[in-house]
């Protein structure tokens, strides 16, 4: 019999051209609001989720046990390669962070003079029940999502003669 970490690294593998991100929660209302608004977090995207391989179960099965204080809810972010890649380049020519480029809205100040973002509901997978060991695809996620067609990096700095995004 498979464990968690076994399982949810069998069904990200379907999703293999993707860069995964795991987040647990305790509430199924937030489940439902970032699989419907996105996924906000403040600074950087590795402070509040857990980058990790579908190839590797035994890393998503330390990740499970090492957050399971976090709740049972595990949230996945699945960008594409090719998308983050995009997301990448922009943020190395414009010289900011990979999360001002993702973000779908501009970034707020938290009460600890950091900015908060948001990942778009349409990278959020889907979650990873721990107490059912059941998948639950968002049918908000879209693997052609890509929001540099939607909004210009937040803190771009214009430069004279570049072209935008």
């Amino acid at each position: 019999m498979k464990n968690k970490g076994e399982l949810l690294a069998s069904v990200l593998l379907d999703f293999k051209e993707c860069y995964f991100f795991l987040h647990n929660t305790k509430e199924f209302n937030t489940v439902e609001k970032i699989m419907t608004e996105g996924f906000v977090f403040e600074s950087q995207l590795s402070h509040s989720t857990d980058r990790v391989n579908p190839n590797e179960p035994i890393e998503i099965t330390y990740f499970l046990i090492q957050r399971k204080d976090y709740g049972t809810y595990t949230m996945i972010i699945a960008i594409p390669k090719l998308i983050y890649e995009i997301y990448s380049a922009v943020s190395n020519e414009y010289e900011i962070q990979i999360e001002d480029v993702m973000t779908i809205n501009d970034p707020i100040t938290s009460d600890n003079d950091e900015p908060v973002y948001t990942v778009s509901p349409k990278h959020i997978l889907g979650y990873f029940n721990q107490k059912t060991n059941e998948f639950y695809k968002n049918k908000n996620w879209d693997p052609f999502f890509n929001n540099c067609r939607f909004r210009p990096p937040a803190g771009r700095i214009e430069r004279p003669g570049k072209n935008t995004v």
